[in-house]
């Protein structure tokens, strides 16, 4: 069996399969391996640095620190072993995405407060574990704290920059999310409040990128965290969750009594039902109604505007019956003229009494979340000059049909995903990159058409879409995402034009499936990973 220069054939026994990973650091290689069926994730230090007695000590230390935790938002250490490439380590093997990447390709995760609360208590709880354990973490950043793929749980992973009594001047960390003390190299100084102000460095990053303001709560003990002098931060983790879920009480409680206040000038009945409320808000937001539809100003320089949503009730076809949409491509108001260049973020969301919905020439933009659950929308054709669809922008809505523009480059997270009805999709050439989970749980999905131009199928690309029974990748095609086809239960062929085979985690949750490539690549794919446990085929001359 021919082996990479980190795996020699030792390892080959005691693992049934490794697979290199990308999570690797300047001192070590990281692989997915498997025994007796289960994954485990293994870190092993590279060749260079197997003699050096430091390097050897922190992977030492990782394992014996971690190892002694027990605690559900913390990676949990299996194993320290040796093989023919040196020592290693076995732990739990994490699916999901690290703080950085969850915030880059789903930024509005942490505007909703339950996803923020949840984050932050299991984080300070993990936190807290730690230091009854004696360990201060020290390089606590975006890198290093993962979402899981099921339920968004936290999972702090990578040990090995912990500082404890038993090992000394193995203490590391990260400038940017650094206390002062660390940044000092004051290591005697190292301690749970080192933490904590790394923890508001944190709370930094998620409102710059999640592009909002964190609650009242949050911005104090941000403020807190971050003082220079350690004795005025908080002195532990549970001190710090206490004070928050503490202060989103007594804010609750003032927003209730504010609620109650304005429920008795208006009226209780309004603010009872949610639907009543959307549209007054609404109302109140925009600045012309035309047919129906809520538009509102973006730039008077640019004299453009976008829709922002809909009135309570929209007349009916006279004909047909059916409720539709008309979105305008000008608009006047005041007597002065603007194009409509946008759709706002989630304008048309949650509603399921319209058919169908008109979009001017003139859009630029579809927002996250535009159309999102609109279960009543059957076919929508999206206008050339469209380069992008924003994340969930028809997620979840009842489209049978799409028509996708040939300005398109990029169409972004679940998109599409878990349209039910939607059985066919042409991509148009232009399209780069399929994001993640684009089409994810389109369970009638049966045909698809993939362009020349397309480099990127992203993770989870065509999860559960059940009734696609083959597909044709483009030689164009670099990146291959994990999960991109697991659950395709009909799947039976896949048509791969490229010609060095792309490298791969795990695209398949099945073997029986026939890849079809290049006569003159067969072999190359016999060999490579993943593949190779497919049934391989050379491309016949007729198709």
């Amino acid at each position: 069996m021919k082996v990479s220069s980190f795996i020699s054939e030792e390892s080959y026994d005691l693992f049934e399969k490794i697979e290199p990973l990308k999570s690797s650091g300047s001192t070590s290689q990281s692989f997915l391996v498997s025994r007796k069926g289960e994954q485990f994730f293994m870190k092993q230090l590279r060749p260079e640095h197997i003699d050096n007695p430091r390097y050897n000590l922190i992977l030492k230390k990782e394992y014996e620190i971690g190892h002694c935790i027990d605690h559900p938002n913390i990676v949990r250490y299996k194993e320290l072993g040796m093989n023919g490439d040196g020592p290693y380590i076995l732990m739990e093997y994490v699916t999901g995405e690290t703080l950085a990447e969850k915030l880059e390709n789903e930024p509005s995760y942490f505007r909703n407060d339950d996803n923020l609360s949840k984050f932050f208590n299991q984080l300070l709880d993990a936190l807290e574990c730690m230091h009854r354990n004696n360990i201060v973490y020290c390089d606590l950043k975006p890198e290093n704290v993962m979402l899981t793929r099921i339920n968004n749980d936290v999972k702090i992973i990578d040990l090995g920059f912990c500082d404890t009594d038993d090992y000394t001047f193995t203490a590391g960390m990260t400038k940017a999310f650094s206390a002062p003390e660390q940044l000092a190299r004051k290591r005697k100084e190292l301690y749970a409040r080192t933490d904590i102000y790394t923890v508001g460095k944190l709370m930094e990053y998620i409102e710059q990128k999640s592009d909002r303001r964190l609650p009242l709560s949050y911005r104090l003990a941000m403020k807190r965290s971050l003082k220079e002098d350690k004795a005025k931060r908080y002195d532990s983790a549970k001190a710090m969750a206490k004070a928050i879920n503490k202060s989103y009480k007594k804010l609750w409680i003032a927003l209730s009594c504010i609620a109650v206040l304005v429920a008795a000038s208006i009226g209780w009945q309004m603010f009872k039902n949610s639907e009543n409320y959307k549209y007054l808000m609404l109302y109140l937001e925009k600045d012309a109604t035309i047919e129906g539809v809520h538009y509102k100003i973006i730039s008077e320089e640019d004299a453009s505007c976008m829709a922002i949503g809909r009135e309570r009730h929209v007349k009916k076809d006279t004909r047909s019956g059916e409720t539709n949409i008309y979105i305008k491509e000008e608009i006047q108001i005041d007597g002065k003229a603007y194009s409509v260049t946008e759709i706002a973020d989630s304008a048309f969301k949650k509603y399921d009494d319209f058919v169908s919905v008109n979009l001017p020439n003139s859009l630029r933009r579809i927002g996250k979340s535009a159309f999102e659950a609109s279960q009543g929308l059957v076919s929508v054709n999206i206008p050339e000059g469209i380069t992008e669809t924003e994340a969930k922008c028809f997620y979840r809505s009842g489209i049978r049909s799409v028509k996708l523009p040939t300005t398109l480059k990029t169409i972004k997270h679940a998109s599409f995903a878990i349209c039910k009805s939607l059985k066919s999709v042409d991509i148009p050439e232009g399209v780069e990159t399929l994001g993640l989970d684009a089409f994810a749980e389109c369970l009638e999905l049966q045909s698809v058409i993939l362009p020349s131009t397309l480099r990127t199928i992203s993770r989870g690309v065509f999860w559960k879409c059940k009734s696609l029974k083959e597909i044709t990748i483009p030689a164009s095609v670099e990146t291959i995402g994990e999960y991109a086809f697991f659950h395709c239960d009909s799947l039976k062929h896949v048509y791969n034009y490229s010609t060095e085979p792309q490298p791969l985690s795990v695209i398949f949750n099945r073997k029986d499936i026939t890849i079809h490539v290049p006569a003159a690549s067969v072999e190359k794919y016999r060999k490579a990973q993943h593949w190779r446990d497919m049934n391989i085929v050379a491309i016949s001359d007729e198709r």
